[in-house]
């Protein structure tokens, strides 16, 4: 069981959207899923509710528990957890529980964005006093190139001072995704050649970091 945590107390940053797209991309894959909602939003569990096949399990836990409940899970091969956006016991627990794979951390492209951020590295911080947490950065609802490169010096300085990784894959800012969440789908189901070959390239990036075949 691998275990891939997409978190950021920073609200807006398309968590849920990461998150329910990995969790389709690796059932694609022929891997079982399980799709842990975190938040209070549920939005996570109103994706699942949505989709009309039955490949993907889904529950929900807002309590501080998932770095323990997460044991119960060996029987999955993938599971993605979306968790909230602010510092809580329940934020802290899921990031315990990117132990067993990565948390995958995604920021919008802008400085202001990426200074946010750091309450999110803070924390990661506290939690490797008892762990150790693989921890990845990943641009997402990127829409030009040349706004990446002026928050990209800030995030580069952040993401060394505080050990953790930036993704080379990035997300762009596509109305695909946006329609196929209302779909219940993956964008890897839909009709959109760039959509998919960036998230078939996130995916295969995170794969090889937490060594899923």
């Amino acid at each position: 069981m691998k275990v891939i945590v997409v978190g950021n107390q920073k609200g807006g940053v398309g968590k849920s959207t990461v998150a329910c797209n990995l969790a389709v991309g690796y059932s694609l894959r022929g891997k079982s899923v399980l799709l842990i909602d975190a938040d209070i939003q549920e939005s996570s569990l109103n994706f699942r509710a949505l989709r009309e096949k039955d490949d993907i399990k889904a529950i929900g836990i807002t309590k501080p528990t998932i770095h323990k409940d997460i044991k119960g899970f060996e029987n999955f091969d993938v599971v993605v957890i979306d968790v909230g956006g602010r510092d809580s016991a329940v934020f802290r627990s899921a990031i315990l529980a990117a132990s067993n794979g990565a948390l995958i951390i995604p920021v919008l492209p802008s400085v202001y964005d990426v200074w946010a951020t750091e309450d999110t590295l803070k924390v990661l911080q506290e939690a490797r006093t008892f762990a150790d947490i693989p921890a990845y950065i990943l641009f997402n609802q990127v829409i030009k190139s040349n706004i990446v490169k002026e928050a990209e010096e800030t995030l580069r300085e952040l993401a060394q001072q505080y050990s953790v990784g930036v993704l080379n894959s990035r997300l762009h800012s596509r109305v695909v995704y946006r329609n196929s969440v209302k779909e219940g789908k993956g964008v890897l189901e839909m009709n959109d050649k760039k959509a998919i070959e960036e998230l078939e390239s996130l995916i295969n990036e995170i794969s090889n970091i937490i060594n899923i075949a």
